[in-house]
């Protein structure tokens, strides 16, 4: 969770500011949408934030609005904006009473000690999720394992297979990169052969006739070696895959 700390409400002029806003800081006349007008941005926000779920604004220790971080995007560029401005904004729905984050902190004292930066972090329960390894613990907001358990989880897996040569093996005939499927047949006008300006949509093997013929036989569409992005990127054609996958069995 993001904990921010609030100053007073105090009138800035809208163009010297970020968002535009003729006010920023807390005050107790504030509607939350107003409140929250005036204090989702603009800050200095670290790379933490941006796994976080929650953002609470606090105002002289105690929560006063609750938000659901949908994104957290860089300041617009725009006329109020400082050039070169390395500030974000936070963008999210405001909690209401009967949602947990909203009942645990607003009115309540801030989840975190008083601090000279205005923003700061709190390994909230609400945002806490089961470890993926299965060990029943939990993890902060954004991580998916313990450390070091995402290793355990993955040997625990492996030795299903047997050794790791085994699974390597298992894993490139069920899901892997299929290197043998390593073929583009660029895309061409079937009337001609020349090429369509289309991108390739599949990786195909040698040999597996997936290429078009004209009246005398030739091959319309030649194949090449696939780069290292395609191969990445692409998506192995579902035929070739089965071919690979027979192949790689009868070895």
């Amino acid at each position: 969770m993001i904990v921010i700390t609030l100053g007073s409400e105090r009138i800035v002029d809208p163009t010297d500011d970020d968002l535009g806003r003729d006010r920023i800081g807390y005050s107790p006349t504030m509607s939350p949408l107003a409140l929250y007008d005036a204090s989702h941005g603009a800050w200095h926000l670290g790379e933490r934030a941006h796994r976080e779920h929650f953002a609470l604004m606090t105002f002289d220790g105690v929560g006063v609005l609750a938000v659901e971080i949908n994104h957290i995007a860089p300041v617009a560029a725009t006329s109020g904006s400082r050039e070169g401005s390395r500030r974000s904004v936070i963008h999210g729905q405001v909690l209401a009473a009967g949602h947990p984050v909203y009942d645990a902190y607003i009115g309540k004292p801030a989840p975190i000690p008083p601090q000279r930066n205005p923003i700061g972090y709190y390994d909230a329960p609400e945002e806490q999720t089961p470890c993926l390894c299965g060990c029943g613990e939990t993890t902060p907001a954004g991580k998916d394992f313990i450390p070091g358990h995402d290793q355990t989880a993955l040997h625990d897996r492996v030795r299903q297979i047997g050794t790791v040569q085994d699974f390597i093996g298992w894993f490139d005939r069920t899901h892997g990169n299929w290197p043998d499927i390593n073929v583009i047949y660029e895309p061409v006008r079937l009337e001609d052969g020349t090429p369509s300006g289309e991108s390739a949509r599949q990786r195909h093997r040698l040999g597996c006739g997936h290429f078009y013929l004209d009246s005398s036989g030739k091959i319309l569409n030649t194949p090449r070696i696939a780069t290292a992005e395609e191969m990445a990127s692409l998506k192995p054609c579902k035929t070739c895959k089965d071919a690979s996958a027979k192949a790689a069995l009868a070895r």
